[in-house]
């Protein structure tokens, strides 16, 4: 017998490309903070420095402004503030004096592109609410039937319920609302599977406040509060009263589960993808505005990366990019191209989406953007980069503008799920 030994595997070889860079150049580092960190306030002023009081206090005010009115602060948005102002406060004169009765609204009435939740995610919260305005009190109404009920489980029990509906309202709220914990807190509530909470397994939901099971079945079992059982009827049900508790119980029920069914109806609306998906305006607006926002972000950490090679504001200023093929655009200087997507995220895309909408976002802000993409994926290798300098073609640089691609085509999916050609003039 001949024992035949294997050759040994050679191991790939490692990209040592990272740790070149690692020493050709130093890892620079910088301050960040984002709110409410004592970084980001103006000057970077701290409590320590005596300099971070008032800046403090203006993003308390600004805070406090916007969870009132529900509304994004915007400087240059007056017509915006009158608009949350309104729809947050009502006046009604009474005896000669004006009284204002405050409505809390719990999203963003209104974002730097004149978004906000529309369409079925305002139906929906429309409806949630007013479940819940409804239910609320009919739980805090209701009485256990039966003489066994610990009263300590009919408290908790009633402060489970709240809290659940509560939370369903408050995702509702929420751009984008997270199925996730819509679908388990509907499980919670109701006991249905969450299997079932996917309108493409065909959904059977159990209706029947008698059958639900959940936090309002245990409610329901524990207080004795069925109506029938077995085809036979609740002897523990005595009274008028008894009975009318037993029906608050089940306009509760009818509340929760009917949501449920509406939820399931707009699924559509909610599932987060990258390609073509139904979306309103109003809302999708409120992440094209994030989004633009996060563009601009990642050009400032181009920048950076930029620096760190010793690539700075002046050289980029003079440092020419020449694109080949495919792109076959005209050379243009590093910082120009920076510049140019800073200012459309920050300036000209903004503008152009509220004077015209649907029809500006597909005639002009998506070419726009995708021949944005296109300089930025030209820039990764362009046609002369031998003699750019060495730092250019660093991980960390290509990694940059490789990120900086990758937002702004997702900013171009987000604005083709709503954008709208110019319509046909119609024929006469």
């Amino acid at each position: 017998m001949t024992n035949v030994i294997s050759p040994r595997k050679k191991k790939p070889p490692v990209d040592s490309a990272p740790v070149k860079d690692m020493f050709s150049y130093p890892v620079l580092t910088e301050e960040v903070g984002y709110p409410p960190s004592p970084l980001s306030r103006p000057g970077g002023a701290t409590p320590a420095t005596g300099g971070g009081a008032s800046g403090g206090l203006t993003q308390m005010a600004a805070r406090a402004i916007g969870d009132v009115l529900g509304w994004k602060a915007n400087a240059g948005d007056a017509k915006g503030f009158v608009g949350a102002l309104t729809q947050s406060f009502s006046l009604t004169e009474v005896e000669g004096r004006v009284e204002s009765k405050w409505t809390p609204r719990t999203y963003t009435v209104q974002t730097d592109l004149a978004g906000g939740i529309t369409g079925a995610q305002a139906s929906l919260y429309t409806r949630a609410q007013v479940a819940q305005e409804k239910s609320l009190p009919l739980l805090d109404g209701l009485y256990a039937l039966d003489p066994r009920a610990d009263p300590e489980y009919v408290a908790a029990l009633r402060g489970m319920a709240k809290s659940q509906i509560a939370e369903i309202v408050k995702q509702f709220a929420v751009v984008p609302p997270s199925i996730l914990r819509v679908n388990t807190y509907f499980h919670i509530l109701l006991g249905v599977d969450r299997k079932q909470l996917r309108p493409e397994e065909r959904p059977n939901v159990q209706t029947d406040p008698d059958v639900i099971g959940g936090t309002l079945g245990h409610i329901r079992d524990i207080y004795g509060i069925w109506f029938q059982r077995h085809g036979k009827d609740n002897p523990l049900s005595n009274s008028v009263d008894d009975e009318q508790n037993i029906t608050n119980f089940r306009v509760i029920s009818d509340y929760m589960t009917s949501l449920l069914l509406t939820w399931l109806g707009n699924y559509d609306y909610f599932k987060l993808t990258m390609g073509k998906a139904p979306a309103f305006l109003g809302t999708q607006l409120i992440l094209i505005s994030r989004q633009f926002n996060v563009v601009a972000e990642t050009v400032n950490e181009v920048r950076f990366a930029l620096d760190s090679v010793f690539i700075g504001p002046n050289e980029r200023q003079q440092l020419l990019l020449e694109f080949g093929p495919p792109h076959h655009m005209p050379g243009m200087y590093l910082e120009d191209i920076l510049t140019e997507i800073e200012g459309t995220v920050t300036d000209e895309g903004p503008r152009l989406i509220k004077e015209g909408g649907r029809i500006a976002l597909y005639n002009n802000v998506i070419p726009v953007m995708d021949t944005l993409r296109d300089m930025v994926e030209g820039a990764k290798s362009p046609s002369n980069i031998g003699s750019l300098p060495d730092g250019y073609r660093t991980v960390r640089v290509q990694r940059a503008l490789d990120d900086l691609h990758d937002q702004i085509r997702y900013l171009v999916t987000l604005a083709r799920q709503v954008g709208m050609p110019v319509p046909r003039a119609s024929q006469q």
